[in-house]
């Protein structure tokens, strides 16, 4: 008798387990589906209880939802008063070290730089849309790039994007000329590099106007290299998404950036596998640099006696004497000058490109 009683318990037992289990995966399925109708069930029931979707709470009655045209202008120009952002008017000093720590190396975005990846705030973290469990879901985000067009003076501003395998240059490709391209401040025979604000290896971006800077070669493979290569180490190692800002930094009219604004976040793990906030100097260490007109001086040739050059008086270049430029420089533009080639170069005269002077 006892054995057929625990029989119909166990038999009774079975069903109310199925049901269970049929239940959680309803609600799973209620929770996470994409399905049009399961996801329009589901916003009526949020919103029934007070929930407001992320991609509607910015916008008062009545207003619609803007169109992709109208998203991309707003987001041409950066926040400026986000947390970590560089003072232009107090730039960091260099001291012989590649870069400084911004806020602390606590990484810090413009809001615009989240929204495009498909991220909201949520406290102090960060969680895709519509992802009512708080956390980061990688097929919800938005892997892209972003380069602004030049600005009125012809010089990069901010270059931003999610970066991930997405973005990279498939595997095996090379990188193409970029020559063609001489951003703002370029000067021949100066040593100048096009340095690109999202290395070729994290965005396979070649010759593009908006991504390619006047740099120095401190600042291409000390400063900023190292860095990049963290960056693209860690999202092949992982197949994990990084949040990444690349801001040349100007001083008022210069078309030549004291240095970038590098910052970078891992995505899935909240920071854990990368993370760093820092500001890259442009400079070469023991030379003068005019940011405006592109002239490197080292202190060799700034302690220079003077000595004899020839001066293109139209062109506005000097070379020295026997230079090709001018042996064949007609008679007409041509002028001798002894002097020293900082004054040359203070009175506004551009050094030759092949003699270098």
């Amino acid at each position: 008798m006892a054995n057929k009683q625990k029989d119909n318990s166990g038999s009774r037992r079975k069903p109310a387990l199925a049901l269970l289990i049929v239940l959680l995966l309803a609600v799973l399925i209620f929770l996470f589906s994409d399905a049009a109708f399961i996801k329009s069930a589901r916003d009526a029931l949020m919103s029934r209880l007070g929930y407001v979707s992320e991609e509607t709470a910015e916008l008062d009655d009545g207003d619609e939802l803007p169109d992709s045209d109208a998203s991309e202008a707003a987001s041409e120009e950066l926040s400026s008063d986000y947390a970590g952002a560089i003072d232009v008017n107090n730039l960091p000093k260099f001291d012989g070290n590649h870069y400084v720590e911004i806020n602390g190396n606590v990484p810090a975005f413009p809001e615009e730089v989240y929204a495009k990846a498909g991220l909201v705030k949520e406290g102090d973290k960060w969680k895709t849309k519509g992802n009512l469990l708080g956390t980061v879901d990688s097929n919800k985000l938005t892997a892209y790039e972003f380069y602004n067009p030049l600005d009125k003076h012809g010089r990069c501003r901010a270059a931003y994007g999610c970066l991930g395998r997405e973005t990279m240059p498939e595997e095996g490709a090379e990188r193409g000329d970029i020559s063609e391209i001489h951003p703002s401040g370029w000067a021949k025979g100066q040593n100048w590099e096009r340095c690109h604000l999202i290395a070729w290896s994290l965005s396979a971006e070649n010759a593009n106007e908006g991504n390619l800077i006047t740099g120095t070669h401190y600042l291409n493979y000390d400063g900023m290299r190292p860095l990049e290569e963290e960056t693209a180490h860690y999202i092949w190692s992982t197949g994990n998404h990084v949040l990444y800002m690349s801001e040349p930094i100007y001083s008022g009219k210069e078309l030549i950036a004291r240095g970038v604004h590098m910052v970078a976040r891992s995505v899935e793990d909240n920071g854990k596998g990368l993370s760093f906030n820092v500001y890259c100097f442009n400079v070469t260490p023991g030379a003068d640099i005019d940011y405006k007109g592109g002239i490197v001086t080292t202190e060799e040739q700034a302690a220079q006696d003077a000595r004899l050059y020839v001066i293109n008086k139209r062109s506005g270049v000097f070379h020295y004497p026997s230079c090709d430029g001018a042996k064949s420089m007609s008679e007409w533009n041509r002028e001798e000058v002894t002097m020293t080639r900082s004054e040359l170069t203070a009175q506004g005269y551009t050094p030759c490109g092949a003699c270098e002077p």
